[in-house]
């Protein structure tokens, strides 16, 4: 076997076009992060000025490549080498400990303490790998793996965080059994949607909030501003301005959340999502059924004060004048006890789990 680091066009392109043989060939999964490396190898994004970043693929004697992922390093994560939008074909143990391997080096020289796979450079690109419902199609930013990947992994020995999703298969009027309290938040605090006539202002909301609300998660490291504004200058273009909220005290941000569309119901499995999907929604009009929870954060001072249930109810009930008729939340560490209660009271059950597995570079 023998490794490569891409770093011609060729090389490039041949890392890309493995990915798509591995997803067109499923037919199951829809591959969101085509797009996220086609843009990380352009060099255009402002986030890949931060990190360091080494396309590598293992492949056979003959040529024929065996797995990939993309080793990251991100100075603001020192803790942490990153083995990020890793696929394989099945049956590459020897391969895949190769790449892994290979990483571990890199982690080593940077002195790094561990090696961690599911995490995507940042969390705001992914985290964690599929670990249930693996014949299910993926939902818009989720990630779709078959379960050979993760025993990869497993066998290894890697250490692992469980990740959480719920569901709601039928959106009814569960929440306005809180509806007097609500009341009482919406007279403490207003509620605004994101102004694209503003958008520097209300994108700097954003990372700040971020920064403040997630201070603490273990794979959470802080953002820049141009970071979130690339990020979210290509999200709107799907997303209308009431898919994020932002919850105020007087005029301080305390809080917000984020939903928007399955977008994936647009795609076909096997597809990589695109700009064409963009002109399915807007000008074919293809109706969305399912809407996604992504993130909801409020600062720890005002998270005991009921702010956090006032943001999921202004976002559940936008949800369902929109004719949207079934929610899936993103992921939620395990060990979040708060986030976990409440979408077990919210949601009908527990539904997709994902993990991310870490190594100690020391074992």
């Amino acid at each position: 076997m023998k490794l490569t680091v891409a770093k011609s066009d060729k090389e490039k392109k041949d890392f890309l076009r493995f990915r798509r043989s591995i997803y067109g060939g499923s037919r199951r999964y829809i591959d969101d992060n085509y797009f996220m490396l086609c843009e990380i190898f352009s060099g255009k994004l402002h986030f890949t000025q931060g990190i360091k970043f080494y396309p590598v693929s293992v492949s056979s004697e003959s040529g024929d490549m065996l797995c990939q992922a993309l080793i990251v390093y991100a100075p603001q994560l020192p803790e942490y080498i990153q083995l990020c939008f890793f696929e394989s074909l099945p049956h590459q143990e020897k391969a895949v400990k190769m790449l892994t391997d290979i990483a571990a080096d890199y982690g080593r020289r940077l002195n790094c303490k561990k090696t961690v796979i599911g995490l995507n450079g940042h969390v705001n690109y992914g985290l964690g790998l599929l670990d249930s419902h693996f014949e299910e199609r993926n939902s818009f930013s989720s990630p779709g793996n078959p379960m050979y990947y993760n025993e990869y992994f497993r066998k290894a020995g890697f250490n692992e965080v469980g990740l959480n999703s719920y569901v709601v298969n039928h959106y009814d009027d569960r929440l306005e059994r809180f509806s007097r309290a609500l009341e009482r938040i919406d007279k403490n605090y207003s509620f605004r949607y994101f102004d694209k006539k503003e958008f520097d202002r209300y994108s700097k909301i954003y990372t700040d909030l971020n920064n403040l609300c997630f201070s603490d998660h273990p794979f959470y490291y802080a953002r820049d501003y141009e970071d979130d504004k690339e990020m979210l200058k290509e999200l709107f273009l799907f997303m209308k301005e009431d898919s994020l909220i932002f919850a105020f005290k007087d005029e301080e941000p305390v809080g917000f959340i984020m939903w928007y569309p399955d977008f994936n119901e647009l795609a076909a499995r096997g597809e990589s999502f695109g700009t064409k999907h963009f002109f399915k929604n807007v000008i074919a009009g293809k109706k969305i059924r399912t809407a996604k929870v992504m993130e909801y954060g409020v600062l720890e001072k005002y998270r005991g004060r009921g702010l956090p249930a006032a943001l999921i109810y202004k976002a559940f009930n936008l949800i369902k004048d929109q004719g949207y008729t079934r929610i899936e939340t993103s992921w939620i560490l395990e060990d979040n006890d708060d986030s976990n209660s409440f979408c077990r009271v919210s949601c009908d059950s527990l539904y997709k789990k994902y993990v991310v597995f870490e190594k100690s570079l020391s074992s």
